[in-house]
């Protein structure tokens, strides 16, 4: 699938949440739609339509029939932005647009967070007033979407990254209160710590490929435990960023002084700049990533570290290893499980099954056997 198809299969999935949880907002009785999705919508159909649109909002609360408008463009639009698809609500919403507002816009459209109605009623006098208003003004987040794929592969792109960057607090603010509580904790906002499954390093240490750079099975474990713990504090798609950047990288055989990949290799394969922007700025800071810029015209370079260990050799010891056993680095750091290096330590083994002692049965003795037992 090409990068549009990526980016407006995202696009399509978002909304599409987005539509869902104002549905079950009103099903529940709150049909308002707060100034943080009349701004969100703003900035996407600022993007899809090429416009200015502002909140009409900020300047006089519950503006009278709209709530985005644009001006000053040449095509002077503006917007109501609406939960309600039935007719009741379009009638009311061009029965409200006012004299100023008709002579400064050309042309009024509802946007329905959720779908539009098969077809409208329009009245003839509420559409000669509102600059021929009609059935097509009227818009749900289908037809939202279509719009959306009309455009240029940069507005899909940024549109892409705004839901990106937003569905969370939009997702916050949507969340309907029942009786004075919400579903959603912060805590189940935010990632978990990761399951580890660490290694004895038997397998790191007897490895051809690390031959002569540990003194023990336990030298390695050391090592690769304070790796793995400077590791598992990042958020699981910046752990899958690095270990995708060592995996990308030309790994070989020996000591090297910088394990290094083509910075403009990384930018034009990883889809999606934002996020590669902000995972490297946080491998950076916290001493996974370095950079370094080049003269004459060359690619930079990124190059890759191995905070919490102290050991000389550590970095050939695990590029050269993880190269001789064909791992892939990226599954590695997102699973956190290091198993390939060596069984787990002794002290994480799983513990023996207790075995049951042998019960045994009372048996019913005869007469005679009594008596036998007896002398």
């Amino acid at each position: 699938m090409s990068s549009r198809g990526v980016f407006i299969g995202q696009i399509i999935d978002d909304l599409d949440a987005i539509s869902h949880q104002v549905k079950r907002r009103c099903e529940l009785g709150q049909t308002d739609l707060n100034s943080v999705l009349e701004n969100f919508f703003l900035e996407i159909l600022n993007l899809t339509l090429d416009a200015a649109l502002v909140n009409l909002n900020k300047k006089r609360s519950n503006e009278p029939g709209l709530d985005l408008g644009d001006s000053t463009s040449k095509r002077k639009i503006a917007f109501q932005i609406t939960s309600r698809s039935d007719p009741a609500k379009v009638k009311d919403t061009l029965t409200k647009i006012k004299k100023a507002q008709l002579a400064a816009y050309q042309e009024f459209f509802i946007l329905v967070i959720g779908e539009r109605r098969k077809s409208y009623t329009i009245d003839p006098a509420l559409s000669a007033k509102c600059h021929g208003f009609a059935e097509a003004n009227i818009i749900g987040i289908t037809d939202l979407c279509r719009m959306v794929m009309e455009t240029k592969i940069d507005t899909i792109r940024a549109i892409q990254q705004k839901l990106q960057q937003e569905r969370r607090e939009i997702r916050i603010e949507l969340e309907p209160e029942i009786e004075g509580t919400f579903e959603t904790d912060t805590a189940d906002l935010v990632e978990r710590r990761p399951s580890i499954t660490r290694s004895d390093g038997t397998l790191f240490y007897a490895s051809d490929a690390t031959g002569g750079l540990f003194e023990s099975a336990a030298e390695a474990a050391e090592a690769l435990d304070g790796f793995i713990d400077r590791l598992a504090p990042l958020p699981r798609l910046s752990r899958g960023m690095l270990g995708w950047i060592m995996d990308e990288s030309e790994h070989r055989y020996g000591f090297s002084e910088k394990h290094e990949i083509n910075a403009d290799l990384v930018q034009r394969k990883y889809p999606d700049t934002q996020d590669l922007l902000v995972d490297t700025r946080l491998l950076k800071s916290w001493g996974f990533l370095g950079y370094e810029d080049q003269q004459d015209g060359e690619s930079p370079t990124f190059w890759f570290r191995f905070p919490g260990t102290d050991h000389s050799y550590f970095a050939d010891a695990f590029m050269n290893f993880v190269k001789e056993q064909d791992l892939k680095v990226s599954s590695l750091f997102q699973t956190m499980n290091f198993s390939p290096f060596g069984p787990p330590p002794a002290a994480d083994a799983p513990a023996p099954v207790p075995v049951k002692p042998a019960v045994r049965r009372r048996v019913r003795l005869s007469g005679a056997q009594k008596a036998q037992r007896s002398r």
